[in-house]
């Protein structure tokens, strides 16, 4: 038997609609069009797995309609596991595969907190001979904490909720929800 954790529909409720997410990963686009000025090689995209798989392949077929050349490659940091809370350890599970040195990178990863696996990411494409990282999330939930990084391109802040959809899971579970919802922690739990 798969153990899961479940909660009652009731308590998914919407944060940021489809139709708000593409408006605002076109916006998105736009200001990584204008900032990325090396042309001579295309841009390598490094997308932070897995909750930033939907929200990267959006961006990058936006990217791609303004006439930026990219290469995608996926990189596997983990501080979450199953649960809610990050255990605060970044954990490399799966590396670039990717030429890096004298590339322009951008790192695309769903959510910013506390900044640590986006800060382990830049150092790490930096220490490879990166020429230029740059950072996307789609969610700043740093709120009131002082990150330890700052994200270049940022698609919305975040409350301080559970968020799930559009890539994002409880559980491993919801990330196919084209919607960005949160639980309401009101609503009891089961599973």
């Amino acid at each position: 038997m798969t153990d899961h954790i479940s909660f009652d529909p009731a308590a998914l409720k919407t944060l940021y609609s489809a139709a708000e997410i593409a408006t605002r990963v076109e916006e998105m686009a736009d200001a990584v069009v204008a900032i990325h000025d090396n042309y001579d090689n295309p841009l390598l995209v490094e997308v932070i797995m897995n909750g930033a798989v939907v929200f990267a392949a959006d961006l990058v077929r936006a990217l791609s309609r303004r006439g930026l050349v990219v290469e995608i490659d996926f990189i596997a940091l983990s501080s979450y596991g199953k649960g809610q809370e990050s255990s605060g350890n970044v954990v490399l599970e799966a590396d670039a595969r990717g030429a890096i040195a004298g590339r322009d990178v951008l790192l695309i990863d769903d959510i910013l907190e506390t900044g640590r696996t986006l800060s382990f990411a830049k150092e790490y494409f930096l220490s490879k001979g990166a020429a230029r990282v740059l950072t996307g999330v789609l969610l700043d939930k740093s709120g009131d904490r002082d990150p330890i990084i700052k994200a270049d391109f940022v698609g919305f802040e975040c409350p301080d909720l559970f968020v799930i959809g559009y890539g994002m899971d409880y559980a491993y579970r919801h990330r196919e929800l084209p919607y960005i919802g949160y639980v309401d922690r009101g609503v009891s739990e089961s599973g």
